[in-house]
């Protein structure tokens, strides 16, 4: 769980990151990261919430 946190923490840095560059640029390169960024999130979630799911599944 805690390897799992410190992913969402990352993620979270990652866009404010790439937020705080695009206010300070304008640049929209920093926009396309933040969607990559938000995208690879999704599938990990849902990659993860799999796992569990089916490990529960296992264990009953």
């Amino acid at each position: 769980m805690i390897v799992l946190r410190l992913l969402v923490v990352a993620l979270l840095i990652a866009v404010a990151a790439s937020a705080l560059a695009w206010v300070v640029t304008g640049n929209r390169r920093y926009l396309q990261w933040i969607g990559r960024i938000a995208r690879f999130a999704l599938a990990a979630g849902v990659l993860i919430a799999l796992l569990y799911v089916a490990e529960r599944l296992v264990l009953r």
